[in-house]
């Protein structure tokens, strides 16, 4: 017996697997609905995505049954059981297992400041689920403004979709620039520009001191006030590890810590997905990083490894892209300051050019930024701005998984048709400008 607590991407990814596999198999999932495309959220905000119904899916798997509206409350390592609550009896019942996978996600960070937790639902809001979503949603259809705190993806995705509505935006930002985990400051700054360009400021290093209610008005104190009719706090998430800390199960610095094949300290216990720490594949060194791609993988190798296979997970490059009203922006593996954060003497190449050929009508163009290590001219990492940004670091991200030099990258062969590229794109002009610097 399999049985899977969480139906995100990596528990309905370990799910599929088991099945595969023929296993019997139980799952536990606190929604009462089975799974859902959490990234779609802020696409129903602005009507994008017609419905949030259109968010959900069916799992359909053989040999499995689906505790949905069930919390699991505790586990027992010794006894290999797991005690869950039906949250609509309040029944409780105990559920034997021979593997465990837990797959327990994230949540949302909800920042110390004042104000912030007393106002949630009322004039502040988080984005996780349909629930808090739909909120925000119903807020929005009866406002004018609205303050969004945190640049990064959910904000800023969750700002442009606000403001497709007709909303007044601004977002503020504690950090130096937008999506500080994703890209360098001078990426960002282009991607700054382009916001506002649209209508949207952005304020950085404007950390939130305060949020009250006034007068039927949200006031957000940070570098100056900001009058707005409802604030939208987006500061990241952190794993979900309660369950798995309450059982005894090691933590790491940012999540449940777990070898390579998934496996926890608790003997037929294995974790996936967003509730664990995990690694970078660049340097092996432990990493916090929660991507929809990353999660399917792992919840893959839990269940793999859980019905006895030998499957390893080989790290994340963090391969992330979003669409900002109209342009893409996309990174994956170490920016330039963090590779430095992580010891990495670094080499730089940029290039700039058009999506088309040069002479085919159009005027988009796309940046690209190339990070490589100087000492043996491998790759680090990778971003771009613009038109087809999301396709070229796919490109990249397979260079960096092959551990490419900018010598190899370099001899690259892109697909070329006058309406879709150049002969001679911006990916090619940031590695030939960075191997000058050798």
């Amino acid at each position: 017996m399999i049985v899977i607590i969480g139906l995100g991407t990596a528990g309905y990814a370990a799910a599929m697997e088991a099945a595969r596999q023929g296993a019997e198999i139980t799952i536990i999932e606190k929604r009462d609905f089975e799974t859902f495309s959490p990234c779609g959220l802020p696409y129903v905000i602005d009507g994008s995505i017609p419905r949030f119904e259109d968010l959900k899916h069916t799992v359909r798997l053989r040999n499995t049954e689906k505790l949905l509206s069930c919390e699991a409350e505790s586990i027992d390592v010794d006894k290999k059981a797991v005690i869950a609550k039906d949250l609509k009896t309040n029944n409780r019942k105990t559920i034997s297992y021979d593997k465990l996978i837990i797959a327990t996600g994230a949540v949302p960070i909800v920042p110390p400041i004042a104000g912030t937790r007393e106002l949630l639902g009322d004039g502040t809001f988080v984005i996780s689920g349909i629930e808090n979503t739909t909120q925000v949603k119903e807020k929005a259809d009866s406002s004018e403004s609205c303050v969004v705190v945190g640049a990064g993806a959910v904000g800023s995705e969750t700002a442009c979709t606000l403001h497709n509505k007709g909303l007044q935006v601004t977002i503020v930002e504690m950090l130096s620039h937008v999506f500080p985990q994703a890209i360098d400051a001078d990426m960002a700054s282009e991607v700054e520009k382009h916001l506002k360009s649209v209508g949207i400021p952005v304020h950085v290093n404007s950390k939130v001191e305060s949020i009250r209610k006034e007068n039927g008005k949200i006031i957000v104190t940070a570098d100056k006030e900001y009058t707005c009719d409802f604030a939208l706090i987006t500061a990241g998430v952190k794993a979900n590890y309660t369950l798995a800390e309450k059982a005894g199960v090691d933590i790491g610095e940012w999540g449940i810590a777990v070898t390579p094949e998934m496996e926890t300290s608790a003997k037929d216990v294995y974790a996936c997905g967003d509730c664990i720490e995990t690694f970078s594949y660049i340097n092996g060194e432990r990493w916090m990083m929660q991507m929809a791609p990353s999660a399917l993988r792992m919840g893959f190798i839990a269940a793999a490894n859980a019905l006895g296979g030998n499957e390893a997970y080989e790290g994340c490059l963090n391969t992330f892209a979003s669409d900002l009203a109209g342009k893409e922006i996309a990174s994956c593996g170490f920016t330039d300051e963090q590779a430095k954060m992580c010891g990495y003497e670094t080499a730089i190449g940029k290039g700039t050019g058009p999506v088309t050929a040069d002479y085919y009508p159009g005027e988009d163009t796309v940046r690209v930024k190339l990070v490589v290590n100087k000492r043996d001219h491998k790759l680090l990492g990778g971003q771009a701005f613009g038109k087809g940004a999301f396709w070229r670091v796919n490109v990249i991200s397979l260079a960096l998984k092959a551990r490419m030099t900018a010598e190899e990258f370099s001899k690259m062969e892109l697909a070329y048709t006058p309406p879709l590229a150049p002969s001679y794109d911006a990916l090619q002009k940031a590695c030939d400008f960075v191997l000058r610097r050798f």
